[in-house]
């Protein structure tokens, strides 16, 4: 007696049956590439981290952020006053390398000297490393002189196969030098127009006044000049938990201060290590290794450096934090918004090539969504205003005053 499937088959013309065992063996592989690419493009949660949430149409989509039940062990630390100023980083021109300070002065409008400087073109546009890749490789140095402020400096320095030498410029400009500088009204960098400065020149008097300039135009191979912010702040834009937010910048993108932490950044390490790890060859560039080797928090030009929360993303739920710096000197600080991210991380700061993929790309894969008000945008660290001004030395003692709404 035939059983039903003999049955069938019988009923097949002969090529059917003769081709049915390659179906079924294509059709078993089929699906056996789909799971496996399904599990590759969401790579395991990262400890910590907040794991997928649901879209609108049924997918899920993998997002690393902040675990609201870490909130419990966050709080904690933060009491027994784990959580610290690991690192400040003073970035004195705009695009250009940053430098790691043990303390910092500020204002309002962010710390001392942190883009007081920046390099214009001959059509007055600021110019910024997601262009000039290479601006990355200018290096500032901060030398005070405590005991005449007039003598400090801002040493810049070029590398050594650039045949640029370096250059000394005021570090705090008289009103008596500011005197003797062009004076320039109309600056503009992305939809800001109507910046000012002066034409920066040269410590000493002696030598040439456009010294600083034709110094930066040879590096550059073009007409430029260097900018000191003149006194008109620049207004950053209110944010919608602080929609009347008053407070002006220097040459800053946006506002006065951003903020991140170390927990993070291995976070978003992690997650761009496993991304490009599942990347067919050569969808990235081969020059991807060494990007990776020069993946440090730096790229993304951060100010204040927390450490201690033990998980990541922390810093993503502080609106209001206060920083103790000794006894009876706090300062507060509200968190105003999420950073969203442009190329300038994908540019090597040892190297100033630039990686068209990371970290922007897996950032857009698995960070976007985060700022209410830019939510198709990837971000990383958060924006910042001091209340007040004052003075935050590493190894300071932070204080949540107020969560986000979890």
């Amino acid at each position: 007696m035939s059983s039903p499937v003999d049955d069938l088959l019988s009923s097949l013309p002969e090529l059917l049956r003769a081709q049915l065992p390659v179906f079924l063996v294509t059709l078993l592989c089929g699906v056996l590439v789909a799971v496996y690419t399904r599990n590759r493009a969401q790579p395991p949660p990262i400890p910590g981290s907040g794991a997928a949430s649901t879209q609108p149409n049924g997918k899920v989509e993998l997002k690393y952020t902040f675990e609201p039940s870490a909130i419990g062990d966050v709080s904690a630390r933060l009491a027994s006053h784990e959580v610290k100023v690991a690192k400040l980083l003073v970035h004195p021109i705009k695009s250009c390398r940053g430098i790691s300070v043990q303390e910092s002065r500020f204002t309002r409008s962010g710390l001392a000297y942190d883009r007081r400087w920046c390099i214009i073109d001959s059509a007055q546009r600021i110019i910024t490393a997601r262009a000039t890749p290479k601006m990355v490789l200018i290096t500032p140095r901060i030398i005070e002189d405590i005991h005449n402020l007039q003598n400090s400096r801002l040493e810049i320095s070029f590398p050594p196969d650039s045949g640029c030498t370096s250059l000394n410029i005021p570090l705090r400009p008289s009103e008596e030098q500011l005197a003797t500088w062009d004076r320039v009204e109309d600056l503009s960098v992305h939809s800001e127009t109507e910046i000012d400065g002066f034409i920066t020149r040269p410590s000493d008097p002696s030598l040439s006044p456009t010294l600083v300039s034709d110094t930066l135009s040879n590096y550059f191979n073009k007409p430029v000049r260097l900018a000191y912010k003149g006194p008109r702040l620049r207004p950053a834009s209110p944010t919608l938990t602080n929609p009347t937010l008053d407070v002006g910048v220097d040459y800053h993108d946006g506002y006065p201060l951003l903020v991140a932490s170390n927990e993070s950044f291995a976070a978003v390490r992690t997650m761009i290590e496993r991304w490009v790890a599942d990347q067919p060859d050569g969808k990235v560039g081969k020059d991807v290794p060494g990007h990776l080797k020069t993946l440090k928090i730096e790229r993304f030009r951060p100010n204040i450096i927390f450490e201690g929360a033990r998980v990541p993303f922390a810093e993503d739920m502080w609106r209001n934090i206060a920083i103790h710096h000794g006894e009876g000197q706090t300062t507060g600080f509200a968190l105003v918004s999420k950073c969203t991210r442009c190329m300038l991380p994908n540019v090597c700061p040892e190297s100033g090539g630039r990686n068209m993929s990371v970290p922007s790309k897996p950032l857009m894969q698995f960070r976007t969504g985060l700022d209410p008000a830019r939510l198709g945008q990837a971000c990383f660290g958060c924006n910042a205003v001091p209340a007040q001004e004052g003075i935050i030395r590493v190894g300071d003692v932070v204080e949540v005053l107020e969560w986000a709404d979890v």
